[in-house]
């Protein structure tokens, strides 16, 4: 039976210094360009539907053109960013009881009237102090207007896409660890019970594993299985919540449901780490793997020929 790696808290806290270093230095080699890029493409779309706010304020409303205002997923973007702070899609729909769709809003005036009260309780007075003072912008009230809702809205999706690229580049790195480890891949599925895991030798990608989900679920030779959850954090608060709670909280519930003889939880970690919170999550029974030193995941494995052949 293979041995799985347990660090001390020095050496957790040598690798969390490794770790903070490389998110330093990829952060600071993220190119501007992807913030103008989003403020470009955002700027035109927030200065038409500012030119427009007083239509959200007519009466009898004019259905057409508030309809017109959120007719493409850009635009219904601009408009949820009016309010201070900005409201989710998610969030509007149930404020407002509307499906935020074009095709039905164009001919529901009702719907709109709902649009327009929420709106008018929770658009951002500091961004457009004259909506509520029942006049016309100056020219320098539209342009900042303009430049910072545009702004709000490229540094949001900048942080969305940086969330997304992190992880996926993750994932990406331990599959391909895995498939150097003589892994093969087969198809996800649900794992209600151990016989329902992949073979000895495969693993397969994000999968209800008991009651929760895990990103990889791998079947070692000797006959465990190891579900993996891939963390990335910017921050040692952030870290708290993604393995003391999100992590760690799965392999208690894992262990509790299969054993702790038959389930080994590794979590693959990047970014920046508390070591402290790392050593209480180790204690209680969670696997750590570095993301810059993934050869460790091949030591959990115990194998680098573990599938039919290496890969």
């Amino acid at each position: 039976m293979t041995t799985s790696p347990r660090w001390s808290l020095a050496e957790l806290e040598q690798d969390a210094e490794t770790a903070k270093r490389e998110f330093r230095e990829a952060r600071l080699r993220e190119p501007l360009e992807r913030y103008s890029a989003f403020f470009r493409s955002f700027a035109p779309i927030a200065a038409e539907i500012i030119d427009r706010l007083h239509l959200l304020f007519e009466d009898p409303i004019n259905v057409g053109a508030l309809a017109e205002q959120i007719g493409t997923p850009d635009q219904l973007t601009v408009f949820r960013y009016l309010a201070a702070p900005p409201v989710s899609d998610d969030d509007l729909k149930t404020l407002a009881e509307t499906t935020l769709t074009a095709t039905a809003l164009r001919g529901d005036e009702a719907q709109l009237r709902r649009i327009r009260a929420v709106m008018s309780q929770i658009i951002d007075p500091h961004r457009f102090p004259w909506v509520a003072e029942g006049r016309t912008p100056t020219e320098r009230e539209r342009l900042v207007a303009v430049v910072s809702t545009a702004a709000l809205i490229a540094a949001r999706k900048v942080e969305t896409l940086r969330r997304t690229s992190a992880r996926t580049a993750q994932e990406e790195a331990v599959k391909e660890a895995l498939r150097q480890a003589g892994f093969d891949e087969v198809e996800a599925r649900e794992i209600r019970i151990l016989d329902s895991a992949p073979h000895a030798g495969t693993f397969c990608g994000e999968s209800i594993f008991g009651n929760t989900r895990a990103d990889f679920v791998v079947r070692l030779q000797d006959g465990r299985v190891v579900p993996v959850e891939c963390k990335v954090s910017n921050s040692t608060v952030n870290s708290y919540k993604r393995i003391n709670h999100e992590a760690a909280g799965k392999a208690r519930a894992w262990v509790e449901a299969f054993g702790r003889r038959q389930v080994v939880p590794v979590a693959v970690i990047g970014g920046v780490f508390d070591p402290n919170n790392l050593e209480t999550a180790q204690e209680e029974g969670l696997v750590l793997v570095w993301s810059h030193r993934l050869s460790d995941l091949v030591r959990v494995s115990g194998s680098t020929t573990a599938g039919r052949r290496m890969t």
